[in-house]
């Protein structure tokens, strides 16, 4: 399958220019980084391109910037903390932005109650006896 994003889509964001071996390097990166997103999209739906785009260079700069997995490098006095992990991952953030939006009835799980009155037969009385109040 093809990624979803391109090297150019890489080169414009990270405002670069790649040498024609890093750029069989993204070129992998960023099929990796769709296949990873692939398995948190639901079957069936169709996120926006823009946004897939956007996710498939963001986790590429992050495994360019951070191949080694570090989590915090000190040089002298200058010390720095990298990502989660390194290295090819997709943020909570990310899956978020990649599942269908939630348009359930914030209502459906609400209790009510029915009352049923079946008016066709015009002889029919729901309380004979009288005990019940008529609602209508």
């Amino acid at each position: 399958m093809a990624a979803f994003a391109t090297v150019e889509d890489y080169e414009a964001r990270a405002d670069v220019v790649l040498s024609a071996r890093k750029r069989l390097q993204v070129e992998a990166y960023l099929d990796d980084a769709s296949a990873l997103m692939r398995r948190h999209i639901p079957t069936g739906y169709v996120p926006d391109t823009g946004t897939t785009k956007a996710i498939a260079v963001a986790i590429t700069r992050r495994v360019i910037a951070n191949g080694g997995g570090y989590r915090q490098r000190t040089i002298g006095q200058y010390s720095e903390t990298l990502g989660e992990n390194g290295g090819l991952y997709v943020t909570a953030e990310e899956i978020a932005q990649l599942q269908p939006p939630d348009v359930t009835d914030p209502d459906a799980d609400g209790a009510y109650s029915l009352t049923l009155v079946d008016t066709a037969m015009p002889r029919w009385r729901d309380d004979p006896a009288g005990c019940w109040p008529r609602v209508l």
